[in-house]
């Protein structure tokens, strides 16, 4: 089909200011219903090739081929592609600059060539109704279904059939790479030389994806899990009532500087080290953080999942310093006011671990690149009756996800996480700014309240997150 039918030409709008980074004076533009944004998408692409060569040493020739015009392909591959794909194809520059081995991102390996733009279909034809546009395999990892002018990064091919079946982590192809171009501005990721790759490369604390490295945690993501929990903290001490100054300081464990000579369970420089060493001058004087969560002790501090790091029992947990659960928030029973713990919890690997506000792993290895995410661990499960939502809009304690419909259950873990999937990276938890800086929003707009000890409400206001009137308050925005 022509592009002219479309007129795709009398699409192209002015250009508003830092196009075409999305921000909010330049957000996402709808073109019409399955129009890719053809001249964004290119755009970014070509920004992150460029920064892929620049890497490696090299520089982008004056006039660049085009995927099209370097792979040429036939009338027959082309008659099965959309328009709007089409044209972004005829502006995206071809990876044939960058060298060999050299990946366009770390989540991105190059362009496909046009014989595998559909290939593997028998993972995911089930879905196409007939239509032989419907899922496009652009790069390598990453699928996008034309029909709805979404794209999603897919991880491991095994698990195309998976994703492709339902909506999650589905999103407009330019919020995937314009995230990218977001976390090299932030240093999540960053291209590095050869000579540099050589010394890195048996470091299993950074993910080497030649040109690029992608860190653990960066200066931004501390200085944002700082910012959060001070504002908390802030925003629940201005609403305690009738305060007396002469009110005792809570003796917090990172308070105490021996807290952090237990190098095994919190190792110098790990995220979970920096950020409690940045929070350690902020005095407090309540006990409860969030309905039912309150700071622990330094003797409850001490007392952590994993404490042995020699002869750990556990096979995957315990065999590096770091290599473990933290926990940084108690959670008491209701009514007894004692450790409550969760039998059988499939979300931090161990049986038997007590419900709380976990950073999980301390210390991640390759290929996990997150170690600022954390877990709200409740003592109970929620989610059964079909409202709480993860991220990507996935129902809790999914298990069946082959099922065109699957149900909902309760889960002791899922509340504030990303899903299966995000459809930008790789799986991780979700980083620990998001979750402080929902609390404060609730203890802000009054959802939550606040007395002498703290925020009020106890461990089952959080039940509320899997009702119809409360559980977009608990939901967060998808993002990588």
């Amino acid at each position: 089909m022509a592009s002219s039918e479309y007129n795709l030409s009398s699409l192209t709008r002015a250009l508003p200011n830092g196009w075409p980074r999305i921000t909010e004076s330049s957000p996402v533009r709808d073109l019409g219903p399955g129009i890719m944004d053809y001249e964004r998408c290119a755009a970014l692409h070509n920004e992150l090739l460029t920064k892929a060569l620049k890497g490696r040493g090299g520089e982008m020739p004056p006039k660049p081929l085009t995927w099209w015009e370097a792979r040429a392909p036939s009338e027959e591959i082309a008659n099965t592609l959309h328009p709007s794909l089409i044209e972004f194809l005829k502006r995206a520059w071809d990876e044939d600059v960058l060298p060999s081995h050299t990946k366009l991102f770390v989540f991105l390996s190059g362009s496909k060539f046009p014989h595998g733009l559909r290939g593997n279909e028998d993972l995911f034809d089930i879905y196409d109704d007939g239509d032989p546009g419907w899922f496009v395999k652009l790069y390598e990892s990453s699928h996008y279904r034309v029909s709805d002018d979404e794209a999603s990064f897919i991880e491991d091919i095994n698990d195309t059939m998976l994703i492709t079946r339902h909506e999650w982590g589905w999103m407009p192809l330019e919020v995937i790479l314009d995230s990218y171009l977001q976390m090299i501005d932030e240093g999540k990721a960053q291209t590095v030389s050869e000579d540099q790759a050589k010394l890195l490369k048996m470091d299993f604390l950074f993910g080497l994806m030649q040109p690029w490295i992608i860190h653990q945690y960066t200066k931004t993501d501390l200085e944002r899990a700082t910012t959060a929990f001070k504002r908390l903290v802030e925003v629940i001490e201005s609403r305690i009532p009738h305060r007396d100054n002469s009110t005792t300081l809570m003796n917090l464990p990172w308070h105490d500087p021996a807290t952090f000579k237990n190098q095994d369970v919190l190792p110098p420089l790990s995220f979970a080290h920096e950020f409690l060493r940045s929070i350690s001058d902020c005095n407090v004087r309540f006990r409860y953080i969030a309905p039912g969560i309150r700071f622990p002790t330094i003797a409850e501090f001490k007392d952590q999942p994993i404490t042995d790091f020699i002869t750990s029992p556990h096979n995957h947990l315990g065999q590096y310093p770091g290599n473990s659960p933290l926990r940084i928030l108690q959670i008491d029973d209701a009514e007894q006011q004692q450790q409550q713990l969760v039998v059988n919890n499939r979300y931090l690997g161990l049986r038997n671990i007590a419900a709380g506000f976990y950073i999980h792993r301390v210390v991640r290895k390759w290929p996990l690149f997150w170690s600022n995410g954390c877990r709200l661990l409740l003592p109970f499960g929620i989610g059964g009756s079909g409202w709480a939502r993860q991220s990507n809009g996935e129902l809790f304690g999914v298990t069946d996800y082959m099922d065109e419909d699957p149900k909902p259950r309760d889960a002791h873990g899922d509340l504030y996480q990303g899903g299966i999937t995000n459809g930008i990276t790789n799986f991780h938890l979700v980083q620990i700014d998001k979750v402080l800086n929902n609390w404060a929003d609730r203890v802000e707009r009054g959802d939550w309240e606040v007395d002498e000890d703290g925020v009020a409400g106890g461990i089952n206001k959080f039940r509320e997150a899997d009702t119809e009137e409360h559980w977009q308050k608990y939901w967060i925005p998808p993002s990588w």
